[in-house]
């Protein structure tokens, strides 16, 4: 007989190979971290990674090798998955190990000093990574104010602010006893995975909350520029964005075909202009983001100092072009084939189909998306696709983030057409 729990079980069985992957997902995530203490709840699961309690790191560690087994704790905006693999015949094992350091971790005072040093020197990583500080400010700028431009890493401020305490009282109010979702793929059936689930795992009789209250995104009017000031840059990283879509938008399927027509493959006009034409980046791409919320969409490159405020100027047309005229017919049906043909690396393994399965009970992403992607993107028009872009980019609300040395590109920036402010961001190493 099926023991009565909540618990939401997920099984993708195959028996290709006799490997196992266990996911245990947590619909929570950086959106619960305080204001000011950014990077508490990447901290603590982290933290909890350190092992369960009465087992050192190290002892745990070797517990996972003798068992040949993996494991890995991720922290995004909205959730936490702890993921483990294994063979076959060690799961049971390595579910009792799995079930010990998410349900007893030790939240040692010894582990949290030493994950706070490594989060601070992984500061200093990202300031060295052009890409990634750019990235990182865009969302800042995007999303001023809103919980969307906080960083799931922190900032060298706000982990100076956490202390061992906040990282037990955020996994004791968020996760000690918070309803989860449990996945398990590969070389297991669906009775046997979710026998195994009800004897090693605690059982929650409260069903995990689907609302999530998130303000809605605004961006400020007008074309905005922030420079980030970093010393002796030939090349810059160079991004533009604005808000995209909500994934509950009846314009999403449209504008995902769109804006693959105008950036997302080497064949965009963003891709052939810039850089087969030009010759100014080696990579040019936009990217929509989507969430509860209004999520971002950008486009990014990488032009040299010389010639970074002629390509932003070269975006801003296409950009301008591409609401204006939208996308010929030819290249929204390359879109749709490349999106359609290109799905199936998507879900041709157990683990994938898994993730996208638990994409819809974690970020509540419509089961439609996943079981009919195909002929969504397929019955996209013409029309469709275009009116979906006019309604949702803004050419005339932006923000835009280049990293480069600000005495080199200001006053190129200042005259772009339509900019209506220049932020210079001094570069400076916590």
């Amino acid at each position: 007989m099926t023991r009565a729990t909540s618990t939401k079980i997920l099984v993708e069985s195959s028996d290709v190979l006799p490997l196992i992957d266990v996911e245990i997902a947590f619909r929570v995530g950086s959106l619960q971290d305080p204001i000011g203490k950014e990077g508490l709840a990447h901290l603590t699961s982290q933290l909890m990674r350190r092992g369960p309690h009465g087992v050192s790191a190290d002892a745990f560690e070797d517990q996972l090798a003798n068992l040949g087994a993996r494991l890995t704790v991720d922290t995004a905006m909205r959730s936490t998955r702890i993921r483990a693999t294994t063979l076959r015949r060690n799961l049971e094992p390595l579910l009792e190990l799995v079930a010990d350091l998410v349900w007893r971790p030790a939240l040692r005072a010894l582990d949290f000093a030493k994950l706070k040093r490594h989060a601070q020197a992984s500061l200093l990583a990202r300031l060295d990574d052009d890409q990634t500080l750019g990235a990182i400010q865009l969302r800042e700028k995007l999303f001023a104010g809103h919980p969307y431009g906080r960083s799931a890493s922190g900032s060298a401020d706000s982990l100076r602010r956490i202390s061992l305490q906040d990282a037990k009282r955020f996994y004791a109010r968020y996760l000690e006893k918070e309803p989860f979702i449990v996945g398990l793929s590969g070389d297991i059936s669906d009775s046997d995975a979710r026998s195994l689930v009800h004897d090693h795992f605690p059982r929650r009789t409260r069903k995990m909350n689907g609302k999530r209250d998130v303000p809605a995104t605004h961006i400020r009017r007008g074309r905005h520029v922030v420079i980030v000031d970093k010393p002796k840059r030939t090349q810059t990283q160079l991004y533009i964005s604005t808000l995209g879509a909500r994934t509950h938008d009846r314009n999403l399927f449209p504008l995902i075909v769109s804006n693959t027509a105008f950036g997302g493959t080497f064949t965009g006009p963003l891709m052939q202009e810039v850089r087969a034409v030009r010759g100014w980046s080696y990579g040019a791409y936009s990217r929509l983001m989507h969430s509860d919320q209004r999520d971002a969409w950008y486009m990014w490159s990488a032009p040299s100092a010389e010639y970074s405020a002629d390509c932003a100027a070269l975006e801003l047309e296409l950009l301008e072009r591409w609401v204006d005229k939208g996308v010929a017919n030819a290249s929204l049906k390359f879109a749709q084939h490349y999106l359609i043909n290109s799905h199936c690396f998507d879900r041709d393994t157990p683990s994938k189909r898994l993730e996208s399965r638990l994409d819809i009970e974690l970020l509540g992403v419509p089961r439609r998306y996943v079981e009919r992607h195909d002929e969504l993107v397929a019955q996209v028009t013409r029309k469709q696709a275009n009116d979906a872009t006019r309604a949702r980019i803004s050419p005339k609300d932006l923000v835009m983030v280049v990293v480069a040395t600000a005495k080199d590109v200001e006053k190129a920036f200042e005259k772009l057409p339509g900019v209506k402010s220049v932020e210079v961001v001094p570069y400076r190493r916590p």
